[in-house]
């Protein structure tokens, strides 16, 4: 399914055996809550792994990863996570609490992927405020227009398990936590990036192919 959500693959999907594209095991191990154990914002109430923060609005702020090997299609992994750090903070915006959880994905061949993820927890404030602009690149040796329609942040939300209302509710994205619209995932983000650096090594995809002769 997360071959047929990404813009850009419309060939074959990985056959079992293939190396699972890197990211992609993000649609494993999904949270399974029951949708009567869920809060307003969609997200599974917080007590058991994670802790019982006391502000409503969650953000995936970032973390890193480390890739100790492939992952192939069809061959069984499991997750070992760790709850690393819980730090509160003062920003501009209020009261803040950093999440800090460890992953650590395994398959037949040992430790495949160490992965750390920051969480951020903050108060849903009254208007939008837009975050600091950072200026595109002036001369990038690739660029690729991706549009984020409805239809695939529903998709990837749908195929990562992900019940956050604010990617595909727009009422709810708009006037409940006061975005201008509905909020592209980060971690969506971060698998367009990493596809396009792994499938074209910073080149960009290959030129059409010329005309058949004859023909302009």
């Amino acid at each position: 399914m997360i071959h047929a959500t990404l813009p850009g693959r419309s060939g074959p999907a990985p056959r079992e055996g293939d190396p699972l594209p890197q990211l992609w095991h993000w649609c494993a191990f999904p949270p399974l809550a029951a949708t009567e154990d869920l809060g307003r914002d969609g997200h599974t109430r917080l007590g058991d792994f994670l802790p019982p923060v006391a502000l409503d609005r969650r953000m995936w702020a970032g973390g890193a990863l480390t890739f100790h090997a492939p992952l192939r299609v069809g061959e069984p992994i499991r997750r070992q996570s760790k709850l690393l750090s819980v730090e509160e903070k003062d920003g501009a915006s209020g009261p803040m609490i950093f999440v800090t959880v460890t992953h650590e994905i395994h398959g037949p061949r040992g430790l495949a992927i160490h992965e750390r993820q920051d969480i951020v927890y903050l108060q849903i404030p009254e208007s939008y405020r837009p975050p600091r602009a950072i200026p595109a690149p002036q001369s990038p040796s690739f660029s690729r227009d991706i549009a984020m329609s409805a239809p695939l942040l529903f998709r990837y939300s749908a195929v990562t398990f992900n019940a956050h209302r604010i990617h595909y509710d727009l009422p709810y994205a708009t006037g409940i936590e006061h975005y201008p619209g509905l909020v592209v995932h980060g971690p969506l983000q971060a698998t367009l990036l990493i596809d396009a650096a792994t499938r074209w090594g910073g080149g960009g995809p290959p030129p059409p192919p010329p005309p058949p002769p004859g023909r302009a």
